[in-house]
């Protein structure tokens, strides 16, 4: 994720490589095989929480690894790698099942994920609304138990 934000040990990725796919293809790969369930809530206080379906599909739910406290931080805490993924055209289905993967049952990624793309949306150059609609689309057909919350947000 450092690579993606230049803020690597070695120069800078952007100026050498501007298509970063592979990058995010990588980190995808790499957040779905580590456990994010200590940031998950259900939305109905009294119900369980439901298995995360966007788990890495070479991985067995016993087997994740914890996420370490610098990939939390980037991911969770701070959004400038969300909006580099976001600002990506580029970005492939594996870009996308990190969103997701990162937004299921997780209210707060969810509220920083959907005010991202909908001010893409609001501020994108027409050639570029597609691919953005395209991942609030996902955002809002992910069927955990803030799917509803997400949808009431997005149409206000």
């Amino acid at each position: 994720m450092k690579v993606a934000l230049d803020e690597g040990p070695g120069p800078q990725i952007k100026y050498q490589y501007p298509d970063l796919s592979k990058l995010h293809q990588v980190v995808s790969h790499l957040i779905r095989s580590c456990d994010v369930s200590s940031r998950c809530q259900s939305s109905d206080h009294t119900s369980p929480i439901k298995a995360n379906i966007y788990i890495d599909s070479h991985v067995a739910s016993e087997s994740l690894m914890p996420l370490t406290p610098e990939c939390d931080e980037y991911l969770f805490n701070r959004v400038s790698y969300i909006k580099r993924l976001i600002e990506d055209t580029n970005i492939d289905e594996d870009g996308i099942t990190l969103l997701r993967y990162c937004s299921w049952e997780n209210p707060h990624f969810s509220r920083s994920l959907l005010a991202e793309l909908l001010w893409h949306c609001g501020y994108a150059y027409w050639h570029d609304m597609r691919h953005h609609t395209e991942m609030l689309l996902q955002l809002l057909l992910i069927e955990d138990s803030w799917q509803n919350h997400r949808i009431h947000n997005a149409i206000l």
